[in-house]
């Protein structure tokens, strides 16, 4: 009786232990749950214009540049280059989960090199060519907050606008001007974008860009990838 009366008293006291660590166990997840709700309400959003100096790596499929002297296919000299860029990033407004922005950016690159051009006529040259270029565009910014996770928020922005290039050599017929319009995707995560207005650093954004040139003489083909550092006003 006595080996009966310890082992029911052992379950008794095991099933008191798992009903505690249960209810223990339920009131933590639920109070967790209702901090990070409550961390995901409280968040406040950057409600006024920030700046965005951002750092791009861009890799060319095709950029192609035709005047009527020469033809020169750039994307064959070299496979990227660095471009910097500033976007100035304006909230319109909030549905639900949803945010939508107006970003307007512009940006510079600067190539030189030995690059093979082609005349009209067929003939092909190798010369010292100096290339800047200097996108600009405006585009809507689609930016979703996930549930539970406030400072990482995916977006997609949808926008166009114009490449102007300059090229210059010693060539005669070389140094010419370009205007180039196009359109570009940047699928994009957002990183900490949920800091107060108080603060100068509101986060930062890795997206990749697809974009493509409206030309069909002068072809501006390829892909970027984008580092941005959001700075509050």
């Amino acid at each position: 009786m006595t080996q009966l009366h310890f082992f029911k008293s052992f379950c008794v006291l095991g099933l008191l232990f798992q009903a505690f660590f249960f209810t223990d166990s339920l009131f933590s997840a639920t109070s967790s749950k209702r901090t990070s709700e409550e961390q995901l309400k409280n968040s406040t959003f950057i409600e006024s214009t920030w700046l965005m100096p951002q750092v791009s790596v861009v890799m060319p499929s095709i950029l192609t540049l035709s005047n009527p002297n020469f033809e020169v296919v750039y994307s064959k000299g070299f496979p990227s280059l660095t471009q910097a860029g500033l976007a100035a990033v304006t909230p319109l407004f909030n549905i639900g989960r949803f945010r939508f922005l107006s970003i307007a950016k512009l940006g510079f690159s600067y190539k030189t090199g030995i690059f093979e051009m082609t005349r009209m006529n067929g003939e092909l040259i190798r010369e010292n060519l100096k290339l800047s270029w200097v996108p600009m565009s405006l585009g809507a910014k689609f930016l979703y907050s996930l549930p539970n996770f406030p400072y990482i928020k995916p977006s997609l922005t949808l926008g166009g606008g114009t490449h102007w290039f300059y090229q210059s050599g010693s060539v005669g017929g070389a140094n010419s001007s370009f205007w180039i319009p196009y359109y570009f995707l940047t699928p994009a995560l957002s990183f900490l974008e949920g800091a107060t207005p108080s603060d100068w650093f509101g986060g930062f954004t890795f997206g990749v860009t697809y974009q493509q040139s409206l030309s069909s003489v002068q072809k501006v083909n390829g892909v970027s990838f984008d580092l941005g550092i959001n700075i509050l006003l």
